[in-house]
């Protein structure tokens, strides 16, 4: 492979929504183009948690160098200004062992913020401005970024609040900084409602391999695990209230509508914010590797 390629920073990004064979992906990349994967996943990077994240398995990690995963504690802080910093340190260290990043999640704030080379020096740490905002004062607020995604999150004034901050982040922050990257994006994809079937089987799957049992033994380990930011991952807070409550139940459907959701948000960040991208539809594996090698061999 031209050292040439190297020099030029190049990078392959693997974005998609959940349950789109990210992972698989990047495997594939990675044995390919002689890579190393760097995790982009906000929660893969926790070592106890593991099915509710749909970690990469062991036998996966043994298939290419992985880097992030699983390698801080709940315990411990972990937020997108330590995962720039530590994920640009980890990939200086690829091109020097001239191997080629493959930087894979659906967490694409963190993607952005790392390809993008978002200004996090002065980023605080939360924005509070708009707590003390009534719902219409909100309502007005995100319409200027995302009419589409007011009318999804309705009058609830903490999921408003949170999409100000995210948004109003992004708005600000990026290109604050010239990128030093030169990506190559693999999107990933599949129908919806094959995605949205695909989703409810992999949560039914998460129940059947244990994520009960994973749930309740953190919750006994960590007494304070409801201020935890590990457990904003999809589900873990809704099994945790079940079990430490006797007259409740796990409800099933809503973790596997939130993660639909959650699924439908991320292709829409996808379409409007990446370009230079290949599409890999489930059956065009050969195609993605002869693309991506055409594009780090140019």
């Amino acid at each position: 492979m031209p050292t040439k390629s190297l020099n030029t920073k190049k990078i392959i990004v693997v974005v998609g929504p959940t349950a789109t064979n990210k992972t698989n992906v990047a495997i594939a990349l990675a044995k390919e183009l002689n890579g190393e994967i760097v995790n982009a996943d906000a929660f893969q990077v926790y070592r106890e948690l593991n099915i509710g994240v749909n970690k990469p398995s062991t036998g996966e990690l043994k298939q290419a160098p992985f880097h992030l995963i699983g390698n801080v504690s709940i315990k411990d802080k972990w937020d997108i200004k330590r995962f720039q910093k530590e994920a640009n340190t980890i990939i200086s260290g690829i091109y020097e062992r001239k191997h080629i990043p493959i930087v894979v999640g659906g967490s694409h704030l963190y993607v952005d913020a790392l390809i993008l080379s978002y200004d996090l020096d002065s980023a605080p740490e939360r924005d509070n401005s708009f707590d003390n905002l009534s719902i219409d004062e909100l309502i007005a607020e995100l319409k200027k970024y995302d009419t589409e995604l007011v009318d999804k999150i309705g009058k609830n004034h903490k999921r408003l609040v949170r999409a100000l901050q995210i948004a109003n982040f992004t708005s600000v922050k990026r290109n604050h900084k010239k990128p030093i990257y030169n990506p190559l994006y693999v999107l990933c994809i599949k129908p919806r409602e094959q995605l949205y079937e695909d989703i409810n089987k992999r949560v039914d799957q998460m129940i059947k391999n244990g994520w009960y049992k994973e749930v309740s033994s953190l919750v006994g380990e960590f007494h304070n695990y409801n201020t935890l930011n590990a457990f904003k991952a999809i589900g873990y807070l809704d099994i945790a209230h079940a079990l430490t409550h006797p007259k409740s139940i796990v409800d099933i459907e809503k973790i596997k509508r939130n993660t639909r959701h959650y699924a439908k948000r991320q292709l829409t960040w996808i379409r409007h914010h990446y370009t230079n991208v290949c599409e890999y539809r489930q059956n065009n594996l050969k195609e993605i590797i002869k693309s991506a090698k055409s594009w780090v061999e140019e």
